[in-house]
Order: C-alpha cells, then sequence, then structure tokens
C-alpha cells in the first residue's frame, strides 16, 4: 500500500503497530499477546473518525483535477480560434493567397498538436491522482478489516481460556475443601456455595 500521500490514517496505523510490538506476550504462547481493550478501541475511533475526512479530502483532489482538464480544453479551444482568426486574415491578402495557405495549415496543425498536448497531460494527471487515492482507499480497508477480525479472533479466544483456566481452579478448591470433612458430607455442602457464587460474578463480569 502506498504511502506517498501525507496520512493522518497511517500516523494513527504506525501508532497502533507500535503499541501492539510493545505489548506483552501471553503466558505459554508465542503467538498471541497481551493488548489493552480501551487503547484499541481509542485506536479504531480515531480511524473511524479520520476515514471520512481523508476520503472527501481526495474526492476534492479529483474534482480539481477535473477542474484543470476543463480549463485545458478551454485554453485548447482559445488556441484554434486564434489560429483560425489568423488565417482567415492571412487569406484576405489576394497577392499572398498561397503562401498565405500554407502558413494557415502550419499554425493550425501547431495550435492543433498544442492543444492536444495540454489535454493528455491534464488527462495524465488525473488518472494518476485517481488511481493513487483508489489504491490508497483500498489499502486501508483492506488493512482495517484484517485487524479488526485479528482482534475479534484474539479477545475471543483469551476469555475462552480465561474461562477455562478460572473452571479448573474452581474445580481443583472444590476438591480440596471437600477433603478437609470427609466424614461430615451434610456439613460440607454448603461450603461449595461461595464457588457457585464465583462462578456466576465471573460470568456476569464477562
Amino acid at each position: 500500500m502506498s504511502r506517498n500521500m501525507d496520512s493522518e490514517i497511517f500516523r494513527i496505523i504506525d501508532d497502533m503497530d507500535a503499541y501492539i510490538g510493545g505489548c506483552k506476550p501471553k503466558l505459554l504462547s508465542s503467538t498471541e499477546i497481551i493488548v489493552d481493550r480501551q487503547k484499541m478501541e481509542d485506536f479504531l475511533r480515531d480511524l473511524r473518525r479520520k476515514a471520512p475526512e481523508e476520503i472527501e479530502k481526495y474526492r476534492k483532489i479529483i474534482k480539481r483535477s477535473e477542474e484543470i482538464i476543463e480549463d485545458s480544453k478551454v485554453k485548447a479551444q482559445a488556441l484554434i480560434d486564434e489560429a483560425t482568426a489568423r488565417t482567415d486574415e492571412l487569406l484576405s491578402q489576394n497577392e499572398i493567397m498561397q503562401r498565405a495557405y500554407r502558413r494557415a495549415d502550419a499554425v493550425v496543425a501547431m495550435a492543433q498538436e498544442e492543444a492536444q498536448s495540454l489535454v493528455d497531460n491534464a488527462m495524465f494527471q488525473h488518472n494518476s491522482i485517481t488511481d493513487q487515492t483508489n489504491e490508497y482507499m483500498e489499502g486501508v480497508m483492506v488493512y482495517l478489516e484484517g485487524l479488526i477480525d485479528a482482534i475479534s479472533k484474539s479477545t475471543a479466544q483469551q476469555y475462552e481460556g480465561l474461562m477455562s483456566t478460572l473452571k479448573e481452579y474452581g474445580d481443583r478448591i472444590r476438591a480440596d475443601h471437600s477433603q478437609l470433612h470427609p466424614e461430615e458430607p451434610s456439613a460440607a455442602q454448603p461450603a461449595e456455595e461461595p464457588a457457585e457464587y464465583l462462578d456466576d460474578d465471573i460470568e456476569g463480569e464477562s
């Protein structure tokens, strides 16, 4: 994705890359990291805010290039009109009629060539700016889609791992607790309620 254009979106993306690069890895994992959810939401909020501004910016650039093309066409027509007027003036002189025809043809041909050059150059600039703008916006959208999918997947995996670990700890605590009173099953039953409340609290917080 080209970064030739000055872009606030790329600044935010660079900040996000730097932040992710500095995050600590998840315990016992070589591919997952621990991120601050609020920090990532701030990055995404900034991207959503800046994207419409940059789209409008490059729409104005395209509009300006179209104005340049229209201006070039006007200038080209003015050159042709001037050449035609000069030709008419030359043709009005009978004593140099033949020479006037030759000169008139040369002037018109030169004017048409210059006019076409102006139009071609303006069209090339317009197409170049349009292609760069489309490439830029396509790259930004693809990057954001991939980033959001990766963050969503990582968050879901971290949540599932946390719940699995807490359940395992809860099972161990209940097993250890029941061993404290192996001959009093009726008295041990109420003691398991705090662990159930712990599970309910964990599910509520998630």
